[in-house]
């Protein structure tokens, strides 16, 4: 192998590993989006929960 292949290969090569690194941090920005639009989904339903308890309360103590 010649010089010039052997450069264009390690170009090659430390171009495919930052393409990488850049896709595995965005799969891991957007799996800690959707982690915590789940987080925020259980803080909602726990809230309609409770609202939905203190209605009945207060509608069976009127």
């Amino acid at each position: 192998m010649n010089d010039d292949a052997e450069i264009r290969r390690a170009v090659r090569r430390t171009v495919g590993i930052a393409a990488l690194r850049r896709l595995r941090r965005m799969v891991e920005a957007d799996n800690a989006l959707e982690a915590e639009k789940e987080r925020r989904a259980w803080q909602l339903s726990i809230f309609f929960i409770l609202a939905a308890a203190l209605v009945l309360a207060w509608i069976v103590i009127r």
